[in-house]
């Protein structure tokens, strides 16, 4: 199983926390991972979700309800899926909001996904676009009993505020790469290796660009986040990808060298960058270069090494390959 614990501090009172959680029906508006949320009656609902890759369709149930403390649900069926969210007030207008989902990971993409730290990563920022959506939205009530007061007021003329649109819900950090099989609603498909590192490398790419828009806490923070999933990315292609490509494909040793060989030069610069501190102009210089680094492996993969495999190797053994994979990244040595 796999399970992921966040928090996160609202800038809201407990009861609008609460009652905006448990609009399940608005999640998609602000989780990424979640498509599509039905409520059929007061305990049971239908979800849509994708996470690490994963597209999974199933219903649930409330098995615990608390209001302005706790929530519970379990998933019905197949598909193995619970969660419990509980809010702690910190004041009048603050609320602590606490995650705790737990699922059983099926199929190759969303087993790779979880390895190198995804699904954490995803839920880490559902939750904090849930408070940004939480936070404008009771902004904008305050905004509206303002504005009502002051238009009863026969001296004042009427103010009204527009309120900003909705953004749109952004797309699945996990998409399913060029060329891959998408999943069945349980998540299982004929993905092969080079489907999964590529969208290991989607995922990578994409934290890549918010490490480097980031700032302060949250640099540092998704900072370590990148460096984890490398290292983990890494440590699978080291121990499975590259000495098969060594040994199976076609100028292989010389191409398995020189991606070694940015592996390594990539480690050396994260290792020097560990006494950096986030905020200044040192550590952005070298962030830039690791991220031109990083994007550069990922193309000579791509271009050369990738279409090797797939082009040498039966689609049996890139399949087993893809098992043996996720092995590697998930083995505790």
């Amino acid at each position: 199983m796999s399970d992921v614990k966040t928090s996160v501090d609202v800038r809201a009172p407990i009861r609008t926390a609460y009652n905006q959680w448990t609009d399940f029906e608005s999640f998609p508006q602000f989780m990424s991972g979640v498509l599509e949320v039905r409520q059929l009656d007061d305990r049971h609902t239908h979800w849509v979700t994708e996470v690490a890759g994963a597209r999974r369709e199933f219903d649930a149930e409330i098995v615990e309800r608390l209001p302005d403390e706790r929530i519970a649900w379990r998933s019905i069926g197949e598909v193995r899926h619970s969660g419990l969210v509980t809010f702690e007030p910190l004041g009048d207008s603050r609320t602590r909001v606490t995650v705790d989902l737990a699922w059983q990971p099926d199929g190759l993409l969303e087993k790779a996904g979880s390895a190198i730290g995804l699904d954490r990563l995803q839920i880490k920022a559902d939750l904090e676009r849930f408070r940004r959506f939480v936070e404008r939205h009771d902004a904008d009530a305050d905004a509206d009993t303002a504005a009502d007061l002051k238009a009863r007021q026969p001296a004042e003329p009427q103010a009204t505020t527009p309120a900003p649109p909705d953004g749109a819900r952004l797309a699945g950090t996990s998409p399913t790469p060029a060329g891959a099989q998408a999943p069945d609603k349980h998540g299982h498909s004929d993905d092969d290796v080079v489907d999964v590192l590529l969208a290991q490398h989607a995922q990578i790419k994409d934290l890549m660009t918010r490490t480097s828009a980031a700032e302060g806490e949250d640099k540092q923070r998704l900072f370590t986040e990148l460096t984890t999933q490398l290292k983990l990315h890494e440590k699978g292609e080291q121990r499975v990808v590259h000495p098969v490509t060594r040994t199976r494909v076609e100028d292989g040793a010389r191409t398995a060298d020189l991606r070694l060989g940015e592996e390594a030069r990539a480690d050396q610069l994260i290792a020097e960058m560990a006494d950096m501190a986030p905020d200044s102009g040192e550590f952005d210089a070298s962030l830039a270069k690791l991220r031109k680094d990083v994007l550069a492996h990922a193309e000579h993969e791509e271009r050369t090494e990738f279409p090797k495999l797939r082009r040498e190797l039966s689609t049996a053994r890139l399949r087993t390959m893809a098992e043996e994979l996720v092995a590697a990244q998930t083995a505790q040595n």
